[in-house]
């Protein structure tokens, strides 16, 4: 447990804490699991150390990436939630989880270690330390700031992503692994970009290694590689010929330069974009997020000014219910300032206190962020809003709602199946803003084209056939509302592909 972090978010409880419930979980987590790691890794050192005149475990030599980590740690300070939320820090993080302490590890535990107790927590948090599959989620969601951000290499190595400055900025040894990540998954665009700043570097400081693991060489040899795989041979051969210049007696470079002299080239350079998804849905996901941001209306569209009947089930009775309708089949709506920012604030840190107590439970364990919040305060916050939902005519039989859940988003993004609901008594969901907009985040449907902005306190009802997206959020993370609309329908009455009411 990182003690920083939870007397922070017992310091929560009140109404009046700020937005800094927005902390994304995954990478909290993450944060919580390196403190533990970094306080029994250095006890058991200390131990081992004083209890031999020599060091019989060999281990001084992981003496100094404890040193760097708390180091590291010193910075943040009490300020765990504002380093979470930015996403270098975020790679950070996850990189150093990944690569150094799975040294730390492995080297503690495969000793014959006198802290047999200690030793014990350790591979609990071994099993769950992240994996190489989230290593490379989160190193492509950094060179996707180039396609949903239209940032270049530079700005990203430099933390240009918001006002607020990363800890530390990204290395030539961190471009490199976010290069490889997206050289394996066959995106040679961003891994040519990547690769073509990192040789820029190398050429202009003459650098001979990126880091302890990989030389400059190699990232010639596999920027050539990738122009290659691009069909891009006359380029691949420039880049051989400027490692020869700086490596004269690079033999794989010359016998590499010699086949390529007999290969033909199968695409021009001004052809080279990033992998398209084969999903038609992905692709319009990600124009859509990458489009402007404000609110994006459908062709097909109705959009005016209308107020939702609240009393007495009378169409055209105006109420306090201001709305939108953004797309007309499938049915979007958006409603304006359907609750006060106690009633965000309220529902979003129950959200994640549920959350929080499930990752506690679960120990490091993989944690859904998503979770249905049971409202046992003075206040009902949750019965009040979902009265006020309750009230809108979006059905023409009575009403029935569950429990409302709240979830999660960061850079991750998200994109949800196309729900087929025609036999079903679901009419369609309420996804609510609970938190400020920060840097993406926004409410897209991809095959209706419409794309939503964060606004907190308002809702948008979407009927079941819209299929929906969130875009990745760029710092920090977003909560959500979801409630799901349901209808009571007599057994005599057959199920009907379209219920909603067309008052408007």
């Amino acid at each position: 447990m990182a003690p920083v972090l939870l007397v922070f978010m017992l310091s929560c409880l009140t109404l009046g804490v700020s937005q800094d419930l927005t902390s994304v979980m995954n990478f909290e987590k993450f944060f919580r699991m390196e403190e533990e790691l970094l306080a029994l890794s250095d006890l058991i050192v200390k131990q081992e150390l004083r209890s031999h005149e020599e060091d019989v475990h060999q281990f001084a030599n992981i003496t100094s990436i404890l040193e760097d980590v708390k180091a590291i740690h010193r910075d943040i300070g009490r300020d765990v939630v504002g380093y979470i939320s930015h996403p270098i820090n975020q790679f950070h993080l996850t990189r150093r989880l990944y690569n150094q302490w799975r040294e730390v590890l492995q080297r503690i535990l495969d000793s014959d270690t006198c802290v047999k107790a200690l030793k014990v927590k350790l591979q609990n948090i071994a099993d769950n330390v992240p994996d190489k599959d989230v290593f490379n989620t989160i190193a492509s969601t950094i060179s996707a700031l180039q396609l949903y951000k239209g940032l270049s290499v530079e700005q990203i190595m430099r933390g240009d992503i918001t006002e607020v400055r990363p800890l530390q900025t990204l290395t030539l040894a961190d471009a490199f692994a976010i290069a490889q990540t997206a050289f394996e998954k066959d995106d040679m665009f961003y891994a040519i970009e990547w690769l073509k700043y990192i040789v820029g570097e190398v050429k202009d400081n003459r650098i001979s290694d990126i880091d302890d693991r990989v030389t400059a060489t190699a990232v010639f040899h596999m920027l050539s590689n990738a122009y290659f795989s691009a069909g891009l041979v006359k380029e691949a051969q420039t880049v051989l010929a400027d490692l020869l210049r700086f490596d004269p007696k690079n033999v794989a470079a010359k016998r590499n330069l010699e086949y390529l002299s007999n290969s033909k080239p199968s695409s021009k350079i001004s052809e080279l974009k990033p992998k398209s998804p084969s999903k038609k849905s992905r692709r319009l996901y990600e124009e859509l997020c990458r489009a402007e941001e404000k609110l994006i209306i459908s062709k097909s569209s109705k959009l005016k000014c209308l107020y939702l009947p609240l009393r007495n089930g009378i169409p055209y009775m105006k109420s306090d219910v201001r709305a939108e309708v953004v797309n007309g089949r499938p049915l979007i709506v958006v409603m304006y300032d359907m609750f006060d920012n106690g009633t965000a604030m309220a529902i979003s840190y129950m959200g994640y206190k549920k959350l929080m107590e499930s990752s506690t439970v679960r120990r490091y364990s993989e944690v859904k962020h998503n979770a249905a919040v049971y409202d046992t305060t003075y206040w009902k916050w949750v019965p009040n809003l979902q009265a006020k939902l309750g009230e809108l005519k979006l059905s023409r039989f009575p009403r029935l709602f569950f429990s409302l859940r709240t979830f999660n988003i960061g850079t991750e993004g998200e994109l949800k199946n196309k729900e087929i609901g025609d036999q079903s008594p679901v009419v369609g969901s309420f996804i609510t803003f609970l938190t400020d907009p920060t840097l993406g985040g926004e409410l897209v449907f991809p095959m209706s084209k419409v794309k939503i902005p964060v606004i907190k306190g308002n809702v948008v009802f979407a009927e079941i056939r819209a299929q929906m997206g969130i875009c990745p959020v760029y710092y920090g993370s977003q909560w959500y509302g979801s409630q799901t609309l349901f209808e009571k329908i007599s057994s005599n009455i057959c199920p009907q592909e379209q219920r909603v009411p067309r008052f408007y």
